[in-house]
C-alpha cells in the first residue's frame, strides 16, 4: 500500500458513484450465475467483497500524492483497475468449479494482468491519485493469491506456491501494526528490480493456466521456474521491509507509506 496519511472524509458524490461501480459489477455476477454455476459464483463473492471493502475504506485518499482534499471524480485509471479486479474476482470461481471452457481461467487472469499496465499509462496522462496507488497493489496482491490458488487446485502448481499470494498480505499487516503502535514506516526506495520479481509472478501463474502447459500435469520446468520466482519474491519482500521498517538505515522522516504491487 502506497499512501501517505490516514484518508480523510470522501465526498458523498464519490460514495455514490463508488456505489454506482459496485452495483454494476454484482450486476455482472448475477448474469453469470447460470453459465458458470452457484459454486463459481459464490466464491467468486468473497473476493468481490473485500476488494469493494477495501476500496470503500480508501476512499478518502482520493487525492494526489502532494496531499489535498479528495476529488468527488473516480477516475478513468480507478475505474480500470476495478474492472481488472473483478476479471480477478471472477477467476476465484474456477478454484470449486470446472470452467466451461478449459482456456477460461487463463483468460481471465491474462485480462486482469494485461490491464495492469493499461490502468498505469491512463493515470499519468490523466491524474494520479492515492487511492489508485492503494488499489493497484491491492489488486496486483489479489490477482496473484486468486490465480495461485486456482492453479493449486487444478493441480498446475504445487501448494507451497500459495505462500507468492499471501507474502503481500503479511507484508501489508506487518506495517499496518506498527503503524497502529506508532512505530515509524518508510517510503520505499526506487527498485528496477521490483516490477521485474511481480512480473515473473504472473508469468508463473499464466503458463500454469494455459491449457497446453500447466493443465496437461505438472512439468518439472514449470515447477522449477515457480521455485525461483517465488525465491526472488520473498527476498525482494525481505528487503523492502527493512527498508519501511527503517533497519537498512533511513535519513528521510518517516511517513504512513507501504508497499505498492511487487
Amino acid at each position: 500500500m502506497t499512501a501517505t496519511g490516514s484518508p480523510g472524509a470522501p465526498p458523498s458524490r464519490l460514495r455514490l458513484r463508488f456505489a454506482g461501480a459496485v452495483a454494476l459489477g454484482v450486476l455482472g455476477l448475477a448474469a453469470l450465475w447460470r453459465p458458470l454455476g452457484t459454486a463459481w459464483v459464490l466464491a467468486a463473492s468473497l473476493p468481490a467483497a473485500y476488494l469493494a471493502a477495501y476500496a470503500w475504506t480508501n476512499l478518502g485518499a482520493n487525492h494526489s500524492p502532494d496531499g489535498g482534499d479528495p476529488s468527488p471524480r473516480f477516475g478513468p485509471a480507478n475505474g480500470i483497475t476495478l474492472f481488472r479486479g473483478w476479471l480477478a474476482v471472477l477467476l476465484a470461481g474456477a478454484a470449486v468449479a470446472s470452467p466451461p471452457v478449459p482456456w477460461l481461467p487463463a483468460v481471465l487472469f491474462v485480462g486482469a494482468v494485461g490491464l495492469d499496465a493499461v490502468d498505469g499509462a491512463v493515470a499519468r496522462r490523466t491524474r494520479e491519485t492515492v487511492l489508485g496507488a492503494r488499489l493497484d497493489g491491492a489488486t496486483d496482491a489479489l490477482t496473484v493469491l486468486v490465480g495461485a490458488a486456482v492453479a493449486v487446485a487444478l493441480g498446475a502448481l504445487p501448494a507451497w506456491y500459495l505462500i507468492a499470494g499471501g507474502v503481500w498480505y503479511a507484508y501489508a499487516g506487518s506495517l499496518w501494526r506498527r503503524r497502529l503502535a506508532g512505530e515509524p514506516v518508510y517510503e520505499l526506495p526506487p527498485s528496477r528490480l521490483r516490477p521485474v520479481v511481480g512480473t515473473a509472478q504472473f508469468a508463473v501463474v499464466a503458463l500454469a493456466l494455459l491449457p497446453g502447459v500447466g493443465l496437461a500435469g505438472r512439468s518439472a520446468l514449470l515447477t522449477a521456474f515457480a521455485a525461483v520466482a517465488l525465491a526472488a519474491l520473498l527476498a525482494s519482500f525481505a528487503r523492502d521491509w527493512a527498508a519501511a521498517t527503517g533497519r537498512l538505515g533511513r535519513e528521510d522522516p518517516p511517513t504512513a507509506a507501504g508497499r505498492g504491487s511487487d
